[in-house]
This record gives structure tokens, sequence and C-alpha cells, in this order.
């Protein structure tokens, strides 16, 4: 085999569809392609994830893992570990940190776990505490991405301390670069007037999307020029409610619902205003990137936020399940010296502090580090 003296890295992952960790997985495989590492893809299936790999010019590998302790999975990932000399292991969320780790065991090798949000470590979880006592004996490092998921992972579990690293998501800032294409306000049949306020994240308990109905309620008689508009994918019972939630009102609000979309760096761009509604938040991608993209950010004090943003430095943070508080946020970024002084600080720190340059840089490092 040709491939034996390069560095050959096996990256895992759970899910096969969009969202904030496998966006990051597909930017780190994107830039680890312009480095002295050799990237091998194992998904548990086709989709989105499996497109976006193969768009990079890495063939996947698929192999199921069905229930809990799957031996066929390890078996095969075994081979493969053998066939292609992997020198190291990079998992993502708990699943595939859990077999990471058990494979890492098994083959002697060194590994990465990364956990992307406290989603991952639901109280709920099967065998939680036998699958984080694998994590910490198979992970030569265990990687969260905000300070507030290390402090929750290490209050619920007994990682090693000295394993655990905090390494922010990088986010490209180049995405937001060129002109927006489409116009959003024209194909919503929106006054060229209207403020846009933009929320992007899948719709699920933790986005506390309730509260932005209710604030857009509120905000429906007083502001007529308001719009919010929200970009995610729509679970079906948590939908159903937000559309009660509304029907029951008198008001009518503006509120525009756009579902997934592949174009949110475009749509982003052509809000006036980013909002993030979220009861409970691991880090926001979104926030980043609607920093990035030159646009004044709200955000809720739910985790994540907080270590993005300073406020009424770089945005504006708001308590949670606090609709009155959307309101007001909403109005003080219409004050033109508060939000030019916000964006521009946001900008910087943005790129500097959680651009996918330096989140490479981490993870090379610690590639280097353990491959030796």
């Amino acid at each position: 085999m040709l491939h034996h003296s390069e560095k050959t890295i096996l990256h895992l992952i759970d899910t096969t569809g969009p969202g904030g960790a496998e966006t990051v997985f597909i930017n780190l495989l994107r830039e680890l392609g312009r480095t002295e590492f050799r990237n091998v893809v194992v998904l548990r299936g086709d989709g989105w994830v499996a497109d976006k790999v193969r768009s990079i010019g890495i063939a996947p590998h698929f192999i199921d893992s069905k229930g809990s302790f799957n031996l066929g999975y390890i078996k095969a990932l075994r081979r493969l570990v053998s066939d292609e000399n992997v020198a190291l292991i990079h998992a993502h969320l708990l699943g595939s940190n859990v077999y990471g780790a058990l494979l890492a065991l098994i083959c002697r090798k060194p590994m990465i776990a990364t956990f992307h949000g406290a989603v991952d470590v639901a109280d709920g979880e099967r065998f939680l505490r036998a699958k984080f006592f694998l994590i910490g004996l198979g992970a030569s490092k265990i990687v969260c991405v905000s300070k507030r998921l290390k402090e929750e992972l290490s209050a619920r579990s007994a990682l090693p301390a000295e394993k655990v690293k905090l390494i922010y998501n990088g986010v490209d800032p180049s995405k937001f670069l060129n002109a927006s294409l489409a116009n959003l306000k024209q194909s919503l049949g929106l006054k060229p007037e209207s403020i846009l306020v933009v929320s992007v994240g899948n719709i699920r308990p933790a986005k506390g999307y309730e509260y932005l109905v209710e604030a857009s309620l509120r905000m429906s008689e007083s502001d007529p020029d308001i719009h919010f508009v929200v970009v995610g994918h729509q679970r079906k019972t948590l939908f159903d409610r937000l559309t009660e939630q509304i029907s029951e009102s008198t008001k009518k609000p503006r509120l525009h619902w756009l579902g997934f979309r592949e174009d949110v760096a475009d749509i982003l761009r052509q809000a006036d205003i980013f909002l993030l509604p979220s009861v409970s938040e691991g880090f926001s991608i979104s926030t980043v990137e609607a920093m990035m993209a030159g646009v004044p950010v709200i955000a809720t004090k739910s985790g994540g936020p907080e270590e993005i943003i300073v406020d009424r430095e770089t945005g504006l943070l708001i308590p949670v399940r606090n609709p009155d508080a959307i309101v007001a946020a909403i109005k003080d970024l219409r004050k033109p010296d508060i939000r030019e002084r916000v964006v521009a600080r946001a900008h910087t720190v943005a790129v500097e502090k959680f651009g996918l340059e330096t989140m490479l840089q981490e993870y090379r490092g610690l590639y280097q580090q353990l491959i030796g």
C-alpha cells in the first residue's frame, strides 16, 4: 500500500443530516485536505454529510451501527484501521466517541473525542456512566467546544481532567465576503424598508422558539415593519405547537418559517438583526456566523453565547425565556450608534477567536502531539 508513510486519521460522526456539529466536521475535513494528514471518513449512512464529504473529494465508507454496543460495527472499523494504516482516530458526538474509544483501546491507537453540546449528554441516555468511563479510558484527548460544556461534562461524569481540552468551533469567514445572490425581502413579498430579524436553528425545545413567537405577537401591532424569519428544520410536534400558539392569538405576527435552507450565509447577510432565543446552547455557530456577516446579534444567556458575546460590546445578551427582553433588544438595535459600534467590534472578535484557521491550528497541534 502506498499510503503507509502518511499520517492517516480516521474520522467518525454519529449523524448523517445537516447541523452545527456536522458543519464543523466537514469544515475540518476540508481544511485538513491542505495539510500533511490523510483523511478516512466513516459514516453510518448516506445523506447530507456524505454529499458534503464527497464534494471535498473524499469517498466516505458506510458502516451501520444500530443498537447500543454493536460488535459488527467495531469489527468493520478494526479492519479499516488496519487496511488504511490509521494513525489516529477522531470522533464527534457521544455515540461515535464511545465506539472510537473502544476502537482505540482494541487497536492501541491515540484517539480524540469531541463533544459538541449538552444534547450529547442528555440525562436519559442509556448506560451513560459506562459510556463516559469508556471514553475516559480510551480517548487520549476529550475536546469540548465551549467552557460551559466543559463544566457540564466535568460535573456529570468522571472524565480525567488532564485529558479535557477546550477548542472553539471554527467558522469560515470567507462565506460572508460576497454580495448576496437572492433578495429575501422581495421573495417574501416585503417592502424594502422592512426590518428582518433572522433566527437560524432547527426547531427543537432547546431553541426557545415559543419566546420568539410571543415577541413577534407583541411587536405585530406596535412595530409593523419588523419581520421575524426562522431558518431551520421543522420538527412536526413542536412546530404544530408553535402554529397553535399563533392561531390562539388575536394578533397576526409578521413571522416567516423558511424551513431548512442551504443558503444560510446568503440569508444572514440580508438580516438586519440576528436573534438567538435558545434556552440552552452549547456553542452557537450561527451567532458567530452573524457576527462575521456584519449583523448585530441578540442572544440569550443560554450557555454558549456568554462566551462568544460581551454584552453591549459585541452584541446584546438577554435573559432566557423572556419575550419582553427580545422586544426591548430589537428596539435598542434600531439605534444606529449602538448597532454600528457592536457590529464592527463583533466582526473582529469573530474572525480572530472563532475563525476556521484558529480551530484548525488547535486540532492540528493535537494530531501532531498524539501521532508524534
